[in-house]
């Protein structure tokens, strides 16, 4: 059996690179990222901490190698020995990868907004789930998720109308050897006010049976990425999301690949873009 590996990552120590926001941007935000070693290891995660005087409100990750094979099970805004932080975990499927492979993170950091708090909501099914947490008075600039061992974040985001929530779905692999039931967690991020000029803008891929699928989404001008989400939708149970991936301030990018046992039927993609000035 493969051991799971701890990557705790710190951007002083382990040569996490921190990107400044252009001057026109949000005001104070940093985009932190890293990678995990390349290996065979069954599970990856990396521990993203913010700079001193910000907080994560989500964030990005992608996986490079075991496409289809491994997914990621989590990626939460989190308090980790009391500094603020983005925990994220890549894992192979339930019969596992022989091959190499890593996980690369983004972490979106801002100044602590007043009203800043995480509201997490745990759901569990036998085979589907569909969890939200709502900033009840306040307003959603984030989230984050976390599904159980071998289960598939399906669909993750934040709608930032009137409801203001951050939603889950969740399903379990149809690889052989899955647990359940699953349980999925998700996590909005809320603060006292909405960040200035928030807006959100989508792409989905064609409905065919290719594979992957990727899909790209750009801001407007003069707005830059808070956060990324993205969904697998119409005949979806042999497929897994791969990436949701922060390219630059102003792109995101969901990759949907399918899993080793293939799926013939016709798929999509999709990919959202919540902005702000």
């Amino acid at each position: 059996m493969k051991q799971w590996r701890i990557f705790l990552t710190v951007a002083a120590v382990m040569g996490a690179a921190t990107i400044q926001s252009p001057a026109e941007a949000v005001a104070g935000i940093q985009y932190v990222t890293s990678t995990s070693a390349t290996d065979s290891s069954a599970a990856k995660t990396v521990v993203l901490y913010c700079p001193t005087g910000t907080v994560s409100i989500g964030g990005g990750a992608y996986l490079t190698g075991a496409l289809g094979q491994a997914t990621i099970r989590q990626i939460t805004p989190t308090t980790v020995l009391g500094r603020n932080a983005l925990v994220v975990i890549g894992a192979e499927d339930s019969n596992g990868y022989s091959g190499t492979w890593h996980i690369t993170v983004t972490n979106v950091c801002i100044p602590t907004p007043a009203g800043f708090r995480y509201v997490r909501v745990t759901v569990s099914d036998p085979s589907l789930v569909w969890a939200t947490a709502e900033c009840a008075g306040q307003r959603i600039i984030g989230s984050g998720y976390t599904v159980s061992a071998t289960a598939k974040a399906m669909a993750t985001g934040i709608e930032i109308d009137v409801r203001n929530r951050a939603y889950l779905s969740v399903e379990s692999s149809n690889v052989p050897g899955a647990v359940t039931p699953i349980t999925g967690t998700v996590t909005a991020v809320c603060a006292g006010s909405g960040l200035p000029g928030m807006v959100q803008t989508s792409a989905s891929t064609p409905q065919d049976s290719s594979n992957p699928q990727t899909v790209t989404v750009t801001c407007p001008a003069g707005t830059q990425i808070i956060h990324v989400g993205g969904d697998l939708w119409r005949v979806r149970g042999h497929s897994v999301i791969d990436d949701f991936r922060i390219i630059r301030p102003n792109m995101v990018a969901v990759t949907g690949y399918e899993d080793e046992l293939g799926n013939p039927d016709v798929w999509a993609a999709e990919a959202y873009a919540t902005c702000a000035t």
